[in-house]
């Protein structure tokens, strides 16, 4: 069967300077290719391609069977917005006899968007096992289609929701991510892997355990093997563990970085990691196989305000690991929710005290993002009507009677000069990752407090 998957274009365009591969899509599209089919991957977003170049794509360099779209799967990049170009890819393939099939958390905790979309079939969760189902009976036959657990479909112009698939993907029984199915030149010359999926933390204002379950991860053997792979495939001296919490098994990276000590080779390697699963000796292990870069999420510097989104550390510990990272030799990156619920003018003044503490090499300013599947958004969405998706805003969502969003853009402001005088630099715009040397301070280190999406890779040369 040809299988197109579609990577969607975002609104606006993501920067490509920024990219690195879409390694969900690409694990996605390798497991089908296991299963013998023929499998394309267009990435819309990163060529700039709109539905007139998706129109000469089909007709003149691949008719596929299956479209697959692809919108908050595992990288939550897109906003929401591109649904709107989204419903505007199945109105051009519908004029095809082409079937088309969503995954991701929106089609998972809002089925009945299949009514805006007009998709065929919408994969409840994750997609493995789903996927193969769909593939293996008559797509054209609604009564087969309900015998498939974890879908959303129409039958007689009424949405059919079946119950969810309860049985979790083997990791290690997926394929080595075929990054060839990608222009690989076009993405920044850091290479991504995913070792894990979920989470052992259910933060309010996150989906991973809502939607990937407790944490699971690959055998160290298959990550350091993938490792290998990418080094003598691509040359690749960077790469980033885009795992949710890399860090989840102590004994998991220990063995991942003694295998790569043992075999005396030579990366340099970033990973996305909880306070809570901080261990010394690990991260000191982990530093000889070639870590370099951490980035916890700290989301705010009150004990309260974290206790109320159900963020389960200690802010005084979580100083003591992040000074401690740093003097191990970690490059960190920190992020911060500036407006989470209940956040009071005191609260706030105690996430500016905790960054000018620590000093983070990096720092992430985010606003409240509202993502279906998260405890914020199904307890706001009762009380009021919200959007689904509010990806890289640069202002408050919500507004707070007791500490307006003016009072807070002010406070941030305070924070900025403070920084300032620190020698940060305050990136907003994308375009200002093109010349990294222009952000390097008098000492030739690049600190910086970013509004928008930023580069991976930064220093980790040390």
């Amino acid at each position: 069967m040809n299988i197109l998957l579609i990577n969607p274009p975002n609104i606006p365009l993501s920067e490509q300077k920024l990219l690195i591969e879409p390694i969900d899509i690409l694990t996605l599209g390798t497991y089908l290719q296991e299963l013998h089919h023929n499998v394309r991957f267009l990435d819309m977003d990163c060529k700039k391609l709109d539905c007139k170049d998706l129109n000469k794509y089909i007709e003149k360099e691949f008719k596929p069977d299956i479209i697959v779209i692809s919108y908050d799967y595992h990288i939550p990049l897109h906003t929401q917005k591109a649904l709107e170009n989204i419903a505007k890819i199945c109105e051009t393939i519908r004029k095809y006899d082409i079937k088309i099939i969503m995954i991701g958390k929106t089609v998972t905790y809002n089925p009945k968007i299949i009514d805006i979309i007009k998709f065929d079939i919408g994969i409840i969760g994750e997609t493995e096992n789903t996927i193969k189902s769909i593939l293996n009976t008559d797509i054209y036959n609604a009564t087969e289609l309900t015998k498939i657990n974890g879908i959303v479909f129409k039958k007689d112009n009424k949405i059919i929701i079946n119950n969810p698939t309860k049985e979790k993907y083997d990791l290690d029984k997926l394929p080595m991510p075929n990054r060839d199915l990608a222009d690989i030149k076009d993405y920044i010359d850091i290479r991504s892997i995913l070792t894990s999926r979920g989470c052992i933390n259910q933060c309010d204002f996150c989906p991973t355990y809502n939607y990937w379950g407790s944490w699971r991860g690959k055998s160290a053997e298959n990550v350091v093997k993938e490792i290998e792979y990418l080094i003598q495939k691509y040359n690749t001296k960077k790469i980033i563990f885009l795992d949710d919490n890399a860090t989840a098994s102590k004994k998991r990276m220990q063995e991942i970085s003694n295998m790569i000590i043992e075999k005396n080779i030579k990366i340099r390697l970033g990973c996305l990691a909880s306070i809570n699963t901080y261990d010394k000796e690990t991260f000191e292990l982990m530093f000889k196989a070639g870590f370099r870069w951490v980035h916890f999420g700290i989301e705010s510097g009150s004990q309260r305000v974290l206790e109320n989104n159900n963020k389960k550390f200690d802010v005084n510990y979580a100083k003591r690991v992040i000074k401690e990272v740093k003097q191990i030799g970690y490059r960190v990156r920190t992020s911060f929710i500036f407006d989470l619920p209940t956040t009071t003018q005191q609260d706030m003044k105690k996430t500016i005290e905790f960054i000018l503490e620590i000093q983070p090499d990096e720092i992430r300013g985010h606003f409240l993002t509202l993502r279906l599947g998260t405890t914020i958004y199904n307890k706001l969405s009762k009380e009021k009507e919200i959007p689904t998706q509010y990806i890289h805003s640069d202002k408050p969502l919500l507004e707070n009677q007791d500490y307006t969003n003016s009072e807070m853009l002010q406070d941030i402001d305070s924070l900025i000069s403070e920084l300032k005088e620190k020698d940060y630099k305050i990136v907003r715009d994308v375009q200002e990752w093109e010349d990294l040397e222009k952000l390097r301070n008098k000492e030739g280190k690049i600190k910086f407090l970013s509004f928008c999406p930023s580069r991976y890779g930064i220093d980790w040369e040390k």
